[in-house]
């Protein structure tokens, strides 16, 4: 670690040929006949090898939690985003409510129904329309056993609804009739 005559001897810098034997990426710092090697932040080992450390792999790297919050490791760091449906620096994320802008792409309201999930959202069609949620159409009550309507009423199909109405020589709410009159007659 020194040269010289013997009579006169200096410090050999060893950092200055080959990094002094330590990793490409480690720092060499020449000493007095020797020289010492350290990783650099975000790197593990003893100066000769140097690993990279994933930082993600510990409270997801000091990001957001997740669902909301996306570590990336990088070569002696990481970064920060936010996930798809939420909103922020990454370190701090808050989910979207994509239900507040156009019903989230949802059919319209009254017919389509959005609901807010963390990072998304669901479509569904409200009681009396079917379809996917993004698509609903008006079900005919009706067409299937008279709308729970009574025998002796009239079933009337309403946009996400029906009426019932007792037919005539009945009486009541058109779920259930009744005689109203000694001249009624069951269909």
């Amino acid at each position: 670690g020194f040269t010289g005559n013997g009579l006169t001897c200096a410090d050999v810098n060893e950092c200055v040929t080959n990094n002094g034997g330590c990793a490409s990426n480690a720092t060499c710092t020449n000493t007095p006949g020797s020289r010492t090697c350290a990783c650099p932040m975000g790197f593990s080992g003893d100066g000769l090898t140097c690993t990279d450390v994933n930082e993600c792999l510990t409270n997801n790297g000091g990001c957001a939690a997740t669902p909301g919050g996306v570590c990336t490791n990088l070569p002696g760091s990481r970064t920060c985003a936010c996930a798809m449906g939420f909103t922020g620096n990454g370190t701090t994320c808050s989910d979207i409510n994509e239900c507040a802008t156009n019903n989230g792409g949802c059919a319209a309201t009254p017919t389509g129904v959005c609901t807010n999930t963390p990072g998304a959202r669901t479509c569904a069609c409200a009681a009396g329309y079917q379809g996917d949620g993004v698509t609903c159409v008006d079900v005919d009550e009706c067409a299937s056993g008279n709308g729970g309507c009574d025998p002796n009423a009239t079933c009337t199909n309403t946009i996400g609804s029906r009426t019932c109405a007792c037919t005539a020589g009945f009486a009541g709410n058109g779920v259930s009739c009744t005689c109203g009159g000694v001249t009624c007659r069951t269909p």
